[in-house]
């Protein structure tokens, strides 16, 4: 039995902090133990006392400048959380007392004049040495630790920090990325130290930034936590957390709460962003548009830029090419998207020359979206695992006719949003790469999963123990397969931008690949400016003959 102790303020959790828990103590093999602060009378602070320490620390401009922080950030919550119940249910609170049988240990801390740097007395660190405890997990405990009760569990204490510690640390968490317009946002779990967010990261992810702080700090703590609730039960399983990344010295600032300047700025550029999508949409009547272009050639010797960009058909676009060569004939498989519907379907496109092509029609239609139509070979018979997140399942498809003709066969992977899912054989497995999105919800761009078979058709897929392979809206989800029977194949990795779906495109070879192990090198990036005003680029694809690829333009409505 795998024994934790959760550091806590207060029993009153958020309900990110309170899911947490709760999984972890519906876990078999974990034990909990909660290490509570008591404040004594004399420093049990009111909104005065802390009004005053925290003038002490930050100076008198430094908490005026947070307070009207709070209020700007605080008026946005509101607004959204019109439309938004998740950001309507950000600030409830929930009580976690019942989740454990345990006593509690009631610590009492040692604040700094500031009431940022926390130590803890000798008999505190006692009582926490008698629980005999494997690890510690800080769950809502304020400050900065110092001091004894970093070492007094030899594993240390685990704690998140919401941002990427290579340049950000401080905080508030969330809003930083907004502000400079990062195209992520990063989290890490880390083993604390004295260094403020300097610990030893054992954890880390990013996920794409969203256009509000109030959206992005909602999409940051619902997407993190799960993380961590998993790498805590599988200590408990193995014994072993992850190993640290190697530590780097750090020269960036210590990020604070913005200025009234940079808070104004902040509401001045979210207006002009919402200002600007609305007066596109419905003022210039424009909207982002994906086109298919090939090129003759291998991929690793193409010029882009001489594409021959194959014509969307009016009100709708193709996207995500794939490549079949067949009886001598050349077929391109795309997504055909309908405006008009709002829907998907896979259509075929017969490539016969340097710039010739034919537009055959649909290959495979649904009642649901489908896209990214994967297709690969096996026994000499052609399949397809297109996307289709809105069925809930990735679907497997077998050629009866070619180019036209496709029959449902049976679902790989059931009751999961995935997207992009590609399958290729790689050193005597048959390997399904896609990224998850998280229970029950349906954004799919930052954890790439790994699932192994000996039989692509008719056999159970089992998941890499790695799982989630990454969790970086950079580089997981997949835009496409190169060199695929070569024993370094190419995977094309989507980009996400700050706010812009399909930003660019990063190529990484596949180097080491088993059950337990995954390892890929990035070795070039492909990025959308080979052509005017393209706003994006996410997908590649080659048989040697010819290459296809995809970008995306703003036009204007007809």
């Amino acid at each position: 039995m795998t024994r934790i102790g959760i550091l806590l303020e207060s029993t009153m959790c958020s309900k990110y902090i309170y899911d947490t828990i709760r999984e972890l103590a519906d876990s078999e093999q974990i034990e909990l133990f909660y290490l509570q602060n008591v404040r004594s009378e004399s420093s049990r602070w009111g909104w005065w006392s802390r009004s005053v320490a925290r003038i002490r620390a930050r100076g008198l401009v430094g908490f005026v400048q947070l307070a009207f922080f709070k209020l700007v950030m605080g008026t946005e919550r509101r607004i959204l959380s019109v439309q938004s119940s998740e950001i309507r249910s950000h600030g409830g609170e929930r009580d976690i007392a019942g989740l454990t049988d345990n006593d509690t240990v009631y610590l009492h801390p040692i604040f700094s004049r500031s009431g940022v740097v926390v130590r803890y007395p000798d008999e505190d660190i006692r009582a926490i040495e008698s629980l005999n405890l494997d690890l510690i997990l800080r769950g809502n405990a304020p400050g900065i630790f110092r001091g004894a009760i970093l070492t007094v569990v030899e594993r240390g204490i685990v704690s998140f920090h919401h941002g990427d510690n290579r340049w950000n640390r401080g905080g508030p968490p969330g809003f930083w990325e907004v502000y400079l317009r990062r195209p992520s946002t990063g989290f890490v779990v880390q083993i604390l130290s004295e260094e403020l967010d300097g610990g030893s990261v054992v954890l880390r992810g990013e996920i794409p930034t969203e256009r509000t702080y109030a959206e992005n700090l909602v999409k940051l703590y619902a997407d993190s936590y799960p993380d961590l609730a998993k790498m805590i039960l599988s200590f408990a399983s193995s014994g072993h957390l992850p190993a640290p990344e190697p530590s780097v010295p750090y020269g960036g600032p210590l990020l604070v709460a913005p200025s009234v300047t940079q808070s104004i700025a902040y509401v001045l550029r979210t207006g002009a962003l919402f200002s600007r999508i609305a007066s596109s949409r419905v003022i210039l009547r424009k909207r982002r548009r994906w086109t298919v272009a090939f090129v003759a050639g291998p991929w690793r010797q193409v010029s882009l830029r001489n594409g021959v960009e194959i014509e969307n058909p009016p009100n709708r676009f193709f996207a995500d090419p794939f490549l079949v060569e067949r009886n001598g004939r050349t077929v391109c498989f795309v997504e055909d998207y309908s405006y008009r519907t709002k829907k998907g379907r896979i259509s075929a496109i017969e490539i016969s020359g340097d710039k010739r092509y034919e537009i055959l029609g649909s290959a495979v239609d649904e009642s649901f979206h489908m896209s990214f139509p994967f297709v690969f070979e096996y026994r000499e018979e052609l399949y397809m695992v297109p996307e289709t997140t809105e069925a809930n399942s990735i679907r497997l498809y077998r050629c009866i006719e070619f180019p036209m003709k496709w029959r449902f066969e049976r679902e790989l992977l059931s009751n999961v949003v995935a997207a992009d899912p590609i399958v290729f054989e790689f050193r005597g497995w048959w390997w399904l790469f896609t990224t998850v999105a998280l229970a029950g919800r349906s954004e799919a761009n930052s954890r790439l999963m790994a699932y192994y078979s000996d039989d692509p058709v008719s056999g159970e897929w089992i998941p890499h123990e790695g799982n989630p392979l990454l969790v970086d809206s950079n580089i997981a989800r997949n835009g496409g397969l190169l060199d695929r029977a070569s024993n370094e194949p190419v995977r094309c990795r989507q980009a996400q931008g700050f706010n812009a779906y399909g930003a660019s495109l990063s190529l990484a070879a596949i180097s080491e690949l088993s059950p337990t192990s995954f390892e890929e090198s990035e070795i070039g990036q492909i990025l959308p400016d080979f052509s005017p005003g393209l706003e994006g680029c996410h997908h590649l694809d080659s048989n040697g003959a010819y290459t296809v690829y995809d970008y995306v333009r703003r036009e204007t409505l007809r």
